[in-house]
């Protein structure tokens, strides 16, 4: 009896083990696109199917999407990182066109619409960006399977000519599977699956077999298949066994009845498993104390790059302004290079933030740094890539908030000025401040107030010290200079005074940034006009008003026309109370001497 009461024990004990070893969470976003528009694929939506399939019956929880677009890739990702953040084994599967530029590689939703290379990083995913999620996620093991190295189909009309997935490092307790070798291309396949996803489907079931071991059958498989022009590949910083099919793994099988353990050889089992257990933590204080050195040499490197353009910004001539930031605000670490920024040091500036951001991601006034600096060079879709991942946290500083601002405002959010308010309030540059906002008022075309930001900026600092950024925008207010000369206004109508077709001079010309007009005395049948006035441009809008004198005093006729086509002959209207509207043509004479500034021609 006291034999058959150890026996039971003993499996009692050994299932729990196993129960335990089973019950470890496993999260699957599996991925499956294959209905492009210009280069459809065949497999990519079996291959997801299966893949799904098979995960959910070797225990994982599944988050699938077929054919999707960036925004549908983008959201399954924000919740598989999500779901990911409470523990266990994560895997992300891709199946469809995948490509790379210039040595980065990116997934391609169908809905994206790529005409040049450098329309590929706003339209299609970073699969380095998947990489990231995984590793912010901080569970215990990644597995990343991209048969997404087919042809690229938008190769022909590009400067670069690189195929396939470049390599990728992976991250430690990480394992990237690619369909075939860095540089190379898959085969779709001729059968319901890719012949990459076919091995990998029939390798994931075998019971009791290391991923390792699974990887290398499916290479074989699909160098046999494929008569040796693929070669699947894989990068891996495991540090421990995993197993598809736990079934027969890790437990050792159990003994015959007649061999029942002993007393002694219990206590043995729970000494080994202590022991394990004691291997395991040890490991991991390892690998914690290995990623604590890491951490400590980015902030050591940032550090060391911190004083190095502290002493080039030394050397310079002092700013009017000192470089202002919000009490208590990590702001404060960099206030240096934010006011580089806005001053001849912007280069600089942007090579400090790309080094602290790669460094130390967690870092957010460096990345809203690089967001500025990235919008001042004129690479939009890098600033938005890096804006969506400050985004993700909710540290607010003054920096932030002025990134945000100028995000917002680019893309005509109506929280922009929100933001810059309190980015001011909160003690950011002054000088960046102004430039950040005359860059969102040209984009809305708000002339008089990117006029009204660049002298602030200028009255902050000095002419030697300006930036070739103000410069820039300087520049985008040409229009209004364009504008200046002679034109005449037509109309066709009867309506007004029996008359028929009319013209009318009018001068514009540009006073210290302010637009002003004179005319030439007359209009519409002989009648005097006491002036033009009400002058100013809304967008590419231009507005003026012609004052009529006596009778009609009261009710003076409102011009507008439409330049965003140019200046030469510009359609547009005439209002007035007492003849309603009617269109008229703005046409620039090629005399501009005809009329003075003065009004006489």
């Amino acid at each position: 009896m006291r034999v058959a009461g150890l026996l039971l024990a003993t499996l009692c004990f050994v299932s729990l083990l196993a129960g335990v070893a089973h019950a470890e969470r496993r999260v699957a976003l599996v991925i499956g696109n294959g209905a492009y528009p210009t280069a459809p694929l065949k497999n990519p939506v079996n291959d997801a199917r299966d893949m799904a399939n098979a995960l959910k019956s070797l225990g994982f929880e599944v988050i699938a999407r077929e054919n999707a677009g960036l925004r549908q890739m983008e959201d399954a990702l924000d919740e598989f990182w999500k779901s990911l953040k409470r523990g266990g084994t994560g895997l992300f599967f891709f199946a469809g066109h995948g490509l790379q530029v210039k040595g980065v590689n990116y997934l391609v939703p169908v809905d994206a619409r790529i005409s040049v290379e450098q329309d590929v990083k706003s339209l299609c995913l970073d699969a380095g960006r998947v990489l990231g999620r995984m590793e912010n996620a901080g569970n215990g093991l990644n597995i990343v399977l991209l048969d997404a190295c087919r042809n690229n189909p938008f190769a022909r009309s590009w400067r670069s000519a690189d195929s396939g997935l470049a390599k990728m490092d992976a991250p430690t307790g990480t394992l990237i599977g690619y369909a075939t070798a860095p540089d190379s291309v898959a085969a779709d396949g001729s059968g319901r699956n890719g012949v990459y996803t076919q091995h990998l489907l029939r390798e994931m079931r075998v019971p009791g077999q290391t991923i390792e071991n699974a990887m290398k059958k499916v290479r074989i498989g699909v160098l046999n298949d494929t008569g040796r022009k693929q070669t699947p590949w894989e990068s891996s910083s495991l540090t421990g066994d995993f197993y598809f099919n736990q079934q027969g793994a890790p437990a050792e099988p159990m003994a015959p009845m007649q061999a029942v353990p002993s007393k002694f050889d219990v206590k043995a089992e729970e000494k080994r498993l202590a022991d394990e257990a004691a291997r395991l933590k040890l490991e991991k204080e390892e690998l914690a104390q290995m990623q604590a050195i890491q951490a400590k040499k980015g902030r050591l490197e940032a550090e060391r790059l911190q004083v190095e353009q502290a002493k080039l910004l030394a050397m310079a001539p002092r700013p009017k302004q000192t470089p202002q930031v919000a009490p208590g605000a990590s702001s404060n670490a960099h206030a240096a290079q934010f006011a580089q920024l806005a001053r001849a040091g912007m280069p600089d500036a942007r090579t400090y933030f790309e080094r602290v951001v790669q460094g130390d991601p967690a870092d957010v006034d460096a990345r809203a740094g690089l967001v500025v600096a990235l919008v001042f060079s004129g690479k939009d879709a890098d600033a938005r890539y890096q804006a969506r991942r400050l985004s993700e946290s909710n540290i607010q500083t003054a920096n932030v908030r002025l990134a945000r601002g100028l995000l917002l405002g680019l893309e005509g959010g109506q929280d922009a000025a929100y933001q810059f308010s309190r980015a001011a309030d909160e003690g950011v540059d002054k000088a960046l401040l102004a430039l950040c906002q005359a860059t969102v008022q040209l984009k809305r075309r708000q002339y008089d107030q990117v006029e009204a930001s660049l002298r602030g900026y200028q009255s902050l600092v000095q002419e030697s010290e300006r930036g070739s950024y103000a410069g820039v925008l300087v520049g985008g207010l040409e229009l209004k200079a364009r504008l200046a000369g002679v034109y005449s206004v037509r109309w066709e109508s009867g309506r007004f005074m029996g008359c028929g077709s009319n013209k009318f001079l009018v001068r514009f010309f540009l006073t210290d940034g302010v637009l002003g007009a004179t005319h030439s005395g007359q209009f519409n049948c002989d009648k005097n006009v006491v002036g033009v006035s009400g002058v100013r441009l809304n967008g590419a809008t231009l507005h003026f008003v012609i004052e009529t004198p006596g009778l009609f005093a009261q009710c003076n006729f409102k011009m507008t026309a439409d330049i965003s086509r140019g200046m030469d002959e510009a359609p547009g209207t005439w209002e007035a109370c007492v003849v309603g509207t009617d269109p008229i043509t703005l046409v620039r004479e090629p005399d501009q001497n005809r009329l003075s500034p003065q009004g006489k021609e």
